[in-house]
This record gives C-alpha cells, structure tokens and sequence, in this order.
C-alpha cells in the first residue's frame, strides 16, 4: 500500500493512498490515533465521501432524478460511507511535512466530483483541509472515521469529551429513529461504555480523549457539527478502540437533505479539522 510519511518537529504522520487515510499520527513517539499494519481495519482513518455512514436501501433523489447506490452493508441493506474510502487516491504533491491527494467520483453518482486532501504537520500538530469540486450541481456530505488514542493509554482507562448536545436515537439497521435525546459528553470514561451512536453539537465539533492528564483533541471547523461514536472489542493489535468520526452531515443525509452542501460548477467546498496532542 502506497503511504507518505510526515515529519515536523514532535510530530509524524502516516498516510495512506487508500481513501486518502491518516495511518498514524504521534507525538513524541506516543500515538494519537490507532494504526494498523497492512489495510485498514474498519475503515480507519479514511475519508468518507460524498457521504458519510449510511443511506437507506442506497436510494436518494436529487433535482427530480432517482439513484441508487450500492449496497455495501448487506445485512441492513445500507449504502455505507460513501465511494472513496476504498480507492487509491493520486498523489497531487508531496513535502516533508505536507501531502496532497485526489479523487475523482463519477461512476454511481450524480456528477463528476473531484475530491482533494490536505495534510500538513506543523508545531502544533497535523492540519487536514479537504475540498470539493463538481462539473454539474451534486450533493456533497463527508466524514472521517479516526479511532482515537490517548497516547497509548488503554481505551477503558480513558475519558472523552465532546460539545454535543443532542443525541440522535438509531434503530435496528443504525438508522435514525426520529427522536433526539439532550445529552451531553464531559470526562466521560469508557469502562463499560458501548457506543455505536450518533450525537450533534451546536457549534463545530471539539473533542478531547485523555488518560491521566494527556491525550489527543480534535478541533473543527465550520460545517463539522455531526459525530458517530463507535467502541468495537476487537481491533487489530489493541481490542477495545474509540471511533470518533466527524461528519458534516448525519446519517441519511442523502434523503433527509439535512446539512447537505450542493457542489456547483465553477465553486468549491473546504472542510478543515485539526488533530493535536494533549
């Protein structure tokens, strides 16, 4: 697998052609996401476009036209996490601390979109800018599914906080249900915690995973108000992991239009989130 390694000053990044992924990212030597060693074990670290978590039956209209999507999550007949995270992205350019990669979409979609990703390290850790371009007007929606991690601290041994503020309830097929929860997440630690939830702050995401004092935050940007919460046992190398995957848009975002962006000819939409050390 073809990946770019980042350096600059206490910290390196790894990342992967494949769904443009964030492989790894410490600082001081200690990680601040989970990593694996050959491909990516439950989508983690890429890029979710262009649209994130599930479609319903993979059907959606847009501008009096009907799609459907492949179904990829076949045993709730959902279309999962969107059309790149699976591709080779092209390398655009490459420097010692920053790279940049390409994707282009137009087989199962509603217009050719060019996607780009951006990843520089710098003093105070890995800035990620993504954007979008589109030949004919197309919905747009993106997410990034990164597993936390406190600087190698056990999972059930450390907390996290996030500023959301409503949780969004799931069905059977982790469709939404319709009802929200007011709910928020502060020093929440993980021991016997199972998430695979939806949650929705008021502003753009901020999230902060420690142990003992340390850890890793997440800061977005505009756009980024959406977060799915996922705590799998069984991840390669470290069994129990924290998923904290930002999106810009919710599940079925494809049908409910909710926080969809329409990506026009000639326009571009920028999407940036930071990852740093605590």
């Amino acid at each position: 697998m073809c990946s770019f390694h980042l350096h600059c000053g206490d910290y390196a990044a790894e990342i992967v052609a494949q769904g443009a992924g964030i492989k790894a990212l410490s600082f001081r030597n200690e990680p601040l996401v989970e990593t694996y060693t050959s491909t990516p074990p439950m989508t983690a670290g890429l890029v979710l476009a262009p649209w994130p978590n599930r479609t319903e039956d993979g059907e959606f209209s847009f501008d009096g036209q009907h799609y459907q999507l492949p179904i990829n999550e076949p045993s709730r007949n959902n279309a999962l996490h969107g059309l790149v995270h699976e591709r080779e992205w092209e390398l655009v350019q490459r420097s010692e601390d920053a790279v940049t990669l390409s994707c282009v979409i137009s087989e199962h979609w509603v217009a050719e979109m060019t996607l780009m990703a951006t990843y520089q390290l710098h003093e105070g850790g890995l800035r990620v800018r993504y954007s979008v371009s589109s030949q004919e007007p197309a919905p747009f929606a993106l997410g990034l599914h990164t597993y936390l991690n406190a600087r190698g601290a056990d999972c059930d041994d450390s907390e996290l906080t996030l500023n959301v503020t409503e949780h969004h309830l799931l069905d059977e097929r982790n469709l939404l249900t319709g009802e929200v929860e007011l709910e928020g997440i502060a020093k929440h630690v993980l021991k016997g915690t199972v998430w695979d939830d939806l949650y929705r702050a008021p502003e753009p995401l901020k999230a902060q995973f420690t142990a003992v004092g340390k850890g890793v935050q997440m800061r977005c940007g505009a756009g980024w108000q959406w977060v799915q919460l996922y705590t799998p046992d069984d991840y390669p190398g470290r069994g129990r992991a924290l998923a904290v995957e930002p999106m810009t848009a919710p599940i079925n975002a494809l049908r409910s239009g909710t926080d969809l962006v329409t990506v026009g000819p000639d326009e571009s939409c920028v999407f940036e989130l930071e990852l740093a050390a605590i």
